[in-house]
């Protein structure tokens, strides 16, 4: 099976190569992966690499990421590819932003709702209070009427946070997840969403660079990662979220699988295999390099902008 893209977590392996393979070596453990049989090479976390296996990955064309070892996204590395690149971003930087906007807080918000609600027939309409489902509907209802960007970015936020207090309901108490949090993580499950979310934000990274866009200029979010943070609010419900449910509604953590210090949560080898293994099936790269092709058809006024459901 050729293997599209690798992810390494955790800490202390070391990553050389020679001219056809990666070598990988982890607690006494050796992976040897052809450099032909790779497209995204994934660091997450603390490792050592030596300089010309970066050399040998970017002249075969692999594009390479890095994550903190919380997912945090810190940048990446691409080979040089220069063409239509400065057309193309001109073209996204001219684009009037608020159609895109709307379609990205449009679907982020959709499909949070889809979500909940599948989770209530699936477990129970318990997990929701009295009239909370209408207030989600109604924010939704709400977003044609808005013309601010800010307007639409405000009520996008507020269903996510609304979003995450509902999710906390669906797992045990014993992880003091309430809501979603800044880092650092302190509960393993706001920890194991943002290894997700790292995975998730890197393969949209890619795409977004393969296809000669800015990643930082987005229509809805701001930032360095505007552009990555406006497509991938629309897929983590899917693509993430309903994994990490479904893994810790499914079975215990082990006590021994994360480590709770003063300043943070830290996961172990045990559940970031695990969770390597979960999100590499569940992000769908296909539908993220569609869109992009959706995306840039667009900004040629070639098609309508919309964003792809997984």
């Amino acid at each position: 099976m050729t293997i599209s893209w690798r992810v390494v977590g955790g800490y202390g392996t070391h990553i050389k190569s020679n001219r056809t393979e990666i070598i990988i070596q982890r607690k006494g453990k050796i992976t040897e992966i052809p450099i032909s049989d790779l497209s995204h090479f994934l660091l997450i976390g603390g490792h050592t690499v030596q300089t010309s296996t970066i050399t040998y990955l970017i002249k075969k064309g692999v594009f390479i990421s890095f994550c903190e070892s919380d997912g945090e996204p810190i940048g990446y590395i691409s080979p040089y590819d220069y063409s239509e690149f400065k057309e193309i971003q001109h073209l996204q930087k001219m684009a009037a932003p608020y159609s895109y906007a709307l379609s990205c807080a449009t679907e982020s918000i959709k499909s949070r709702i889809l979500a909940i609600e599948r989770y209530a027939v699936e477990i129970g309409p318990d997990i929701l209070f009295s009239g909370e489902l209408n207030i989600l509907s109604g924010y939704a209802k709400e977003l044609e009427n808005m013309v601010l960007i800010e307007e639409l970015r405000r009520v996008e936020k507020l269903v996510r946070d609304m979003y995450y207090e509902i999710l906390g309901r669906l797992v045990s108490p014993s992880y003091h997840f309430k809501r979603r949090t800044s880092r650092p993580y302190l509960d393993p499950v706001n920890a194991i969403l943002s290894f997700g979310y790292g995975m998730l934000s890197s393969a949209c990274t890619r795409a977004v660079i393969g296809g000669h866009l800015d990643p930082g200029h987005g229509y809805l979010n701001r930032g360095n990662q505007a552009l990555v943070q406006d497509l991938i609010n629309c897929w983590k419900p899917e693509m993430i979220d309903r994994n990490v449910i479904t893994l810790l509604r499914s079975k215990e953590l082990p006590s021994d699988g994360y480590e709770l210090t003063k300043d943070r949560c830290i996961l172990h080898d045990e559940i970031i295999e695990e969770l390597i293994h979960l999100f590499s099936i569940s992000i769908n790269q296909d539908l993220i390099n569609s869109q992009i092709e959706v995306l840039i058809s667009s900004l040629y006024s070639e098609t309508q902008f919309s964003i792809i459901k997984p």
